[in-house]
């Protein structure tokens, strides 16, 4: 199995050094034997291990270097837990060095910080984090209201009240209690033998425990006051969002490992006289569970990115971890229970490993908030979608990109009921090649933005926003960028400032009705014939070609040869003696896709890209370039927009049933917009995208069709009208025409049943 994250991220010396040192000790216990012997054991982890934590300097990995730790960033300590995660460590790393520890460092008591800190970095003093009062009910709103309560007495306090759901409480050495206090809520540190402090310990599925306290009349002098009410609540708020993000990293490695040893197990193991890897059923199973892993790696890596921000607001930092959160919670349980059935029967057994993976994976998802929970708290920080476009921004970007819309594109063309032309909305491509925003992610050099991708997907969302429904421009996206790594000098200055303009349009000739997509069973012929190509064939499923004053295309320059060998890549004016176009009415009513017809079509050789018989290198490159365009996340934004208003419109957006839905389809969305900047980055940096690029076009065209199931739900009756219906807002909506619309998303550009072939095949190493 490939490992993805090196073949494709940009790590930095530190963040490699941690990982593979993370990796070279986690990977010891390789059989969880020692997991194995620690399950119920009181206390539930091993001390000489907890001892090497702190010796490699894990228990201080995010306290700052003058207090004995290693101030590692975000980045780094999602590499490191990832690790940690991946090994099923007992171990309460999360709980002591992220959670009790970010509780010291965050409060007010600097003499607290100086005695205990450095004695938690070597490992020789274990607290433990209590704050949470009953089980779930209070996951997310940790500063509410508190029933343990501190009353002053004799200059310090006296607590009465109780935890429940404290992990590394059976081997603490004492405790950061919440409780609400004279002034307001307090964090205050109890020694575990504190007269009146009762510890219960109850066993977990994992073989872990939660510690539950009661408090009966427990002094705590003055000087163990660790937060005060100025910075308690705010300090609690920070520290759990801390340890939700660091979940997420275990969580992460869980699910990982657990796919890794699954795959190991059917590329051995043998039924009805085969490897049952090579059945198509179990590869597409395993592959969804590979797309759901490294989406939430995508997300993951995109928080940590977040969380290193200088000065990250507490609102932005809990909509990025609670993003996190209900990814990793929900995949790493979808993952571990798909594991399960790869396994077969075996699986079920104790002795069989995975089942060990499926308890962590119920333990870490539920604690600190669950996966519902977190949408709900990300809908509820991230407003409403869709928001009109004057709504305030500090993005200076996202401001500007407003501005102009509001200014130059035309009112009547947003959310149009059916996806406009580049030939349609020709004034509107001249404005933008006015404003030299024609192409946001072509090099400066040649007349583009050279936005980095994240700064591209900033605009999309603005133009999805806005109700910019046009044709993508093929020669932008597709083309642009090929020519400017395999065309010839001539080739560059004659088409790329043609582009830019918005004066040429283009079309795409890869599609034959014999070859769907088998790509590399082009039977369309380019003979050549002195200084021309002479060209017999067809194409299909070319979008616009109606319209297209050039189509860029595959043609089969040497049949002798191998499937990929004999190919090359040819332009072609579409005006040409010889081109037949016939278009094909669709289920909307629309016949944007056409047939093109070639009948002795001759095409100049200085035509021919990057070589004759080289046509597969240009093709397997635009065929990423066309699966990362299909698996921009903008392709289910507008269904996701109309979808909200829909619901607004006829008062049920906070219906909780349908609330939790399309939060979860929101997140579904808006997570694959980090693995598509995660793999647009690979081009930024000069880079190819292989096989995996697969995953983006399969998730986003499944997603955009669960949404518009979703939105002719909602339509009911009024989802089988052949016109838009007009909503409170202003905007209107065909609901058909998006739910017909949506349907061929998981056909074109290879259907999700190759999309998921490949992944098996390249990704996973699955047998034929």
């Amino acid at each position: 199995m490939i490992d993805l994250s090196l073949r494709i991220d940009a790590f930095s010396d530190d963040e490699r050094m941690v990982r593979d040192a993370a990796g070279s000790y986690c990977s010891r216990d390789a059989d969880l034997r020692r997991v194995r012997a620690l399950r119920g054991m009181t206390p539930s982890h091993d001390l000489q291990a907890w001892k090497e934590l702190a010796g490699m300097g894990w228990l201080g990995a995010r306290l700052p270097e003058n207090l004995g730790g290693m101030a590692l960033t975000n980045a780094q300590w999602a590499l490191l837990l990832e690790q940690f995660g991946r090994s099923l460590a007992p171990e309460p790393l999360t709980a002591t060095a992220v959670l009790a520890a970010g509780a010291l460092l965050g409060g007010d008591n600097a003499a607290l910080k100086d005695r205990w800190l450095p004695r938690l970095a070597a490992g020789e003093w274990l607290p433990a984090l209590a704050w949470q009062e009953s089980a779930g009910s209070q996951a997310i709103q940790p500063a509410g209201t508190h029933t343990t309560r501190a009353t002053a007495r004799d200059g310090g306090w006296v607590l009465d009240g109780g935890k429940c759901v404290v992990a590394a409480g059976d081997s603490a050495n004492a405790f950061i209690v919440s409780a609400q206090g004279p002034g307001g809520l307090g964090l205050y540190l109890v020694r575990s033998d504190a007269p009146g402090l009762t510890v219960t310990t109850r066993k977990r599925v994992d073989g872990g425990t939660w510690s539950e306290l009661a408090l009966k009349g427990v002094a705590v002098g003055v000087g163990d006051l660790v937060a005060s009410p100025a910075v308690a609540s705010s300090t609690l708020e920070r520290v759990l969002d801390e340890g939700r993000f660091a979940l997420s990293a275990e969580l992460l490695g869980l699910m990982a490992r657990s796919l890794e040893l699954s795959v190991e197990y059917i590329k051995v193991r043998e039924q009805f006289g085969k490897k049952i890897g090579s059945f198509q059923a179990l590869q597409h199973r395993a592959v969804d569970l590979f797309v759901l892993v490294e989406l939430s790696r995508g997300v993951l890596r995109q928080t940590a990115q977040r969380l290193d921000e200088a000065g990250i607001d507490p609102a932005a930092r809990a909509l990025a971890v609670s993003q996190a959160k209900a990814r990793c919670s929900d995949a790493a349980l979808k993952v571990a229970k798909g594991c399960i059935q790869l396994h077969g029967g075996i699986g079920y057994t104790d002795e069989c490993n995975i089942g060990l993976f499926l308890k962590r994976a119920m333990v870490l998802s539920a604690w600190l908030g669950d996966a519902g929970t977190h949408r709900r708290r990300y809908g509820e920080l991230a407003g409403p979608l869709g928001q009109d476009a004057n709504t305030q921004t500090t993005d200076p970007l996202r401001r500007e990109v407003r501005d102009f819309l509001a200014a130059n594109f035309p009112p009547e063309w947003r959310f149009p009921p059916h996806r406009m032309s580049l030939k349609d909305s020709e004034p509107w491509q001249r404005k933008l090649a006015e404003k030299g925003w024609a192409a946001p992610g072509w090099p400066v050099e040649y007349g583009g933005m050279g936005l980095p991708p994240f700064e591209q997907l900033k605009m999309a969302e603005e133009f999805d926003r806005h109700g910019v429904m046009v044709m993508t421009n093929m020669g932008v996206v597709m083309l642009g960028e090929l020519l400017i790594r395999y065309g010839t000098e001539a080739q560059k200055r004659e088409y790329l400032p043609r582009i830019l303009a918005g004066d040429q349009r283009w079309c795409q000739g890869y599609s034959e009705p014999g070859a769907g997509s088998d790509l590399a069973g082009v039977q369309t012929k380019a003979v050549l014939d002195g200084d021309t190509f002479v060209v017999n064939g067809q194409k299909i499923w070319t979008s616009f070609a109606h319209e297209a004053h050039m189509i860029f295309m595959l043609v089969r320059t040497d049949p002798q040869a191998k499937k990929q060998d004999g190919i090359s890549f040819l332009l072609a004016d579409m005006t040409s003696p010889g081109i037949t176009v016939r278009r094909i009415k669709n289920l909307t009513g629309s016949s944007e896709f056409c047939e093109v017809f070639f009948d002795n079509v001759r095409v100049p050789r200085t035509n021919l890209v990057g070589g004759l018989n080289k046509g597969w290198t240009m093709a397997k490159s635009l065929l990423g370039n066309e699966r990362i365009m299909i698996g921009h996340p903008r392709l289910a934004k507008v269904p996701l927009q109309s979808l909200h208003a829909l619901l607004k419109s006829r008062g049920l957006l906070d219906e909780p049933v349908l609330r939790a839905r399309f939060d979860e389809l929101r997140l579904d969305v808006e997570d694959l917009g980090a693995s598509y900047v995660r793999m647009a980055d690979v081009l930024r940096r000069g880079g190819e995208l292989g096989p995996e690029v697969s995953m983006l076009k399969l998730w986003i065209s499944e997603t955009m069709q669960r949404v518009t199931d979703m939105l002719i739900e909602v339509g009911a009756e009024t989802a089988t009208l052949d016109e838009s219906t007009a909503l409170a807002d202003g905007s209107q909506v065909h609901v058909a025409n998006q739910y017909f619309a949506s349907r061929p998303a998981s056909i074109y550009g290879g259907s999700s049943e190759i999309q998921r072939n490949v992944l098996a095949k390249a990704m996973l190493e699955l047998p034929g």
